[in-house]
This record gives structure tokens, C-alpha cells and sequence, in this order.
């Protein structure tokens, strides 16, 4: 089974997508927002804490279905020069459902923006 991967997860979210079993996170790096705005309500994502440049085969992580989708602009605000701006930033909400806490057993990044996906066997996974 092939899942999108969401990398550089803080640990924070995704122990309270574990204690909850459903979280609200917000993406805004590049990779991350490419593979939600791909993946569909309903389809599994992969969260890991590990950045893009530190994944290994066999990373952990949680297994989440997507409840709830929204890509768009948010306004941020942000000085330079010491004066206060307003600029866009794309951005990608999605509520999470807990599936399981697993590992991956390989993945590939691919494509101008390292798009991430997480390969797991569909009879078993290695869960602890």
C-alpha cells in the first residue's frame, strides 16, 4: 500500500493525534502542502517527525485518514525593515482520524518539490 508522507512533524501533534485520535494540523512547507492537496478525503497520510533529509527505511510514525481538507491562502504578517507587511502563504488544513502507529518499510521522494510516499505491506504492519 502507497501513502503520501507528511515529513518534519513535530512530535507535539502527532502525540496529541495519538492521545485523541483526531487533530487538526496545519502544513505550510512545500512538500507537505503538494501531498495534501493531492491526497483526497478519505485516503491515508503518513506523519513523521523525521525531516526529508533524515528519513531511513523502516521511519516512525502514524498512520491517519483524512476527515477533512482545505488548501488556500492565508495572510500573514511579517516585518521587514521594520515595518509590519502583509504576504500569502499557501497553506493546507487537514483533520486527522488515527489509524495506527507504525513504521514505514520504504518510501521515495520525488519530483521538484521531494514529494513523499510511504510504502506499507497491506496485510501487516510493524506496530508497537
Amino acid at each position: 500500500m502507497k501513502v503520501y508522507g507528511l515529513t518534519g512533524i513535530s512530535k507535539r501533534v502527532i502525540d496529541e493525534l495519538v492521545e485523541h485520535g483526531i487533530k487538526t494540523v496545519e502544513l505550510r512547507s512545500s512538500q507537505n502542502v503538494l501531498a495534501a492537496s493531492r491526497a483526497q478525503v478519505g485516503d491515508l497520510v503518513f506523519l513523521t517527525p523525521h525531516s526529508l533529509e533524515d528519513l531511513v527505511p523502516g521511519a516512525e510514525g502514524v498512520l491517519a485518514r483524512i476527515m477533512e481538507k482545505n488548501v488556500g491562502l492565508r495572510r500573514i504578517g511579517v516585518f521587514s525593515h521594520e515595518e509590519p507587511e502583509e504576504r500569502e502563504m499557501l497553506v493546507a488544513r487537514l483533520k486527522l482520524s488515527l489509524v495506527n502507529i507504525c513504521r514505514a518499510s520504504k518510501y521515495e521522494a520525488s519530483g521538484e518539490f521531494r514529494e513523499v510516499k510511504f510504502y506499507f505491506s497491506a496485510s501487516t504492519f510493524e506496530c508497537w
